[in-house]
């Protein structure tokens, strides 16, 4: 402190941002911190003078601590979330990584790679980078997930066993289903999360009738978090679908960011 130069400090007058910008997440947690210890500066100052006070920032306190554990818990936040959104390079000609930044500004909770057939390992690193304030999701491959430190993987019927991708570390894992009977299989089997549907008839799988609104009731009495899945807009979604999985009506939209919100609020019905 002694050696501290306040006042002919170069960066005195400059308003230069210290690091690189951050996500909102991470800002969030480093001021949680710093609004913690403040209240333990104030409870300290204000035992054996004002009890009342005290108390209070005790309790505000550990409020916070709870708060930065459901900030930094990747399962905590799957349960909250309720915005997907599904990267397809084949549905845009724009960056993902921009594309991604903008889904997320609008509202999107959980992001996914979805490349096919094999994900890009710089794609998915260079969207992790872009997107912090989203979980990020890699689409079948549980390698490129751990080397792009993904929050997950998500894994389809033919891809890699919901146990093996547990077994590997990958963090979250996600399962699609297209029937009631899959999903109880893959709840079974371990899977954080899974896909109901499709929905709606939709180009990325033509092959599939929609059926997901004949097992949405089922899925609702499984007690694990689904996502609506299939051909799902603006137009179409329902508050009854709880959460939903998007592509095209977001990735390919002209304004990334304004489809993502637009669906979120019918979603919540606002």
């Amino acid at each position: 402190l002694r050696a501290r130069d306040s006042e002919g400090d170069v960066g005195r007058g400059s308003d230069r941002p210290v690091t690189a910008p951050r996500g909102l997440r991470e800002v969030a947690a480093a001021n949680l911190k710093r609004a913690q210890e403040a209240l333990r500066s104030i409870e300290e100052v204000a035992k054996g003078r004002f009890a009342s006070l005290a108390a209070e920032a005790h309790r505000i306190r550990f409020r916070l601590y709870e708060a930065e554990r459901r900030l930094a818990d990747p399962r905590l936040r799957l349960q909250a979330a309720r915005l997907y959104v599904l990267l397809d390079p084949s549905v845009t000609r724009r960056s993902l990584a921009r594309v991604a930044e903008e889904a997320v500004r609008g509202g999107a909770d959980l992001l996914q790679l979805r490349q096919k057939p094999r994900v890009d390992p710089g794609l998915a690193k260079e969207i992790r980078a872009a997107c912090r304030d989203a979980l990020f999701i890699v689409n079948d491959d549980p390698a490129v997930a751990l080397a792009a430190g993904a929050d997950g993987v998500h894994v389809g019927l033919e891809d890699v066993p919901i146990r093996t991708a547990k077994a590997l570390g990958v963090g979250i894992v996600g399962a699609t289903t297209h029937s009631l009977a899959e999903a109880r299989r893959a709840k079974a089997a371990g899977a954080d999360y899974l896909s109901c549907g499709p929905m709606f008839a939709t180009a990325l799988k033509p092959g599939l009738e929609p059926r997901g609104r004949s097992y949405l009731a089922g899925m609702k009495r499984l007690g694990i978090p689904f996502f609506c899945i299939g051909g799902i807009t603006r137009r179409n979604v329902r508050p009854v679908f709880g959460r939903v999985a998007v592509c095209a009506a977001v990735v390919a939209a002209p304004d990334v960011a304004a489809a993502a919100r637009a669906i979120r609020r019918k979603l919540l019905d606002l």
